[in-house]
């Protein structure tokens, strides 16, 4: 008796239960982030996925989630790469889709073929003449926030939502307690002690670029700002975030090991460093002279030559 009373109170509760939706899905992604202290911009994206998501599905965003099919997946990257979203969009969308699907639907496959793949032959790095043109062109304080992420290897975010108490120049460092990653201690060179204490001195503010409403610039405008100086200084599909990539380069091609990179930037594991890292002509070309024995003909002379 007790079994079978268990069996009805439980088909009664699944009865009247509201059934997850999409909708319900998504919303309930971008609370949880929120909850878990994510910044600003991880909500954004959150939210960006959903409305995507929204466009296509329309009404099936409130229909039971069972019903969701690896063929509806399918059918939204196609809808993306129709529209001409990129490649690393997509997967963004991706990303941000596997996660809460893995945390709603337990027995949910999610087809690994889904994701693009991205293009690795663009440049991203800049030349030393087009640091100081786009650098220069953008006004204050965006200049500054761009040059601070090329040579701190910094993220966006991270200098978006710096605050004042996080960065000691008495001691070259700058704090950053919740990031990607974990906590890390990013060190300064002379150049980005200089750009933060001329900032921190134009103002009283928390924030170290504050907005003229004293609050932190949006992900949104700095991007459109950059995107503008970008363009007018000549550089082609070059974003915001490449900046990371271009610091994390050069500081491979001054020869500091991939360990040493990994901690300026936060990255975990050197596989993930090297998909932001490059290796420029200068350093292919030495590595080329060294295999071809041109370094140690030079370095024993005629006798080696005549032999």
């Amino acid at each position: 008796m007790r079994q079978i009373l268990c069996a009805s109170a439980e088909q009664e509760a699944r009865e009247e239960a509201t059934p997850g939706t999409l909708e319900l899905l998504c919303e309930a992604c971008a609370l949880d982030l929120e909850a878990r202290g994510k910044s600003p911009d991880s909500i954004g994206r959150a939210k960006d996925t959903k409305a995507r998501l929204t466009e296509l599905f329309g009404p099936r965003m409130k229909e039971p989630l069972v019903r969701l099919k690896e063929a509806d997946l399918y059918a939204f990257r196609a809808w993306r790469v129709q529209g001409k979203a990129k490649a690393r969009t997509v997967n963004r969308d991706f990303r941000s889709i596997r996660a809460m699907l893995k945390r709603a639907m337990l027995a949910f496959r999610f087809p690994s073929g889904l994701f693009l793949q991205g293009d690795e032959t663009r440049v991203r790095w800049l030349r030393p003449e087009d640091e100081v043109l786009v650098f220069n062109i953008m006004p204050a304080p965006f200049g500054s926030m761009a040059r601070l992420a090329a040579i701190t290897i910094m993220r966006l975010s991270e200098i978006r939502l710096l605050r004042r108490e996080q960065v000691d120049l008495g001691q070259g460092v700058v704090t950053l307690p919740r990031t990607k990653t974990a906590p890390r201690h990013v060190a300064l060179n002379g150049e980005a002690q200089e750009i933060l204490a001329r900032q921190l001195e134009r103002h009283k503010a928390e924030w170290v670029f504050p907005s003229p409403e004293a609050r932190p610039y949006s992900r949104v405008h700095v991007g459109r700002v950059w995107r503008k100086a970008a363009k007018a200084a000549g550089l082609t599909d070059f974003h915001f975030h490449d900046l990371r990539h271009h610091g994390a380069t050069m500081a491979l091609n001054a020869g500091f090991t991939a360990p040493i990179v990994m901690a300026l930037g936060g990255w975990k594991t050197e596989r993930m460093m090297r998909r932001y890292a490059a290796v420029t002509d200068k350093t292919r070309r030495a590595a080329a002279e060294a295999v071809s024995g041109v370094e140690m003909l030079r370095g024993v002379g005629s006798y080696a030559i005549q032999r």
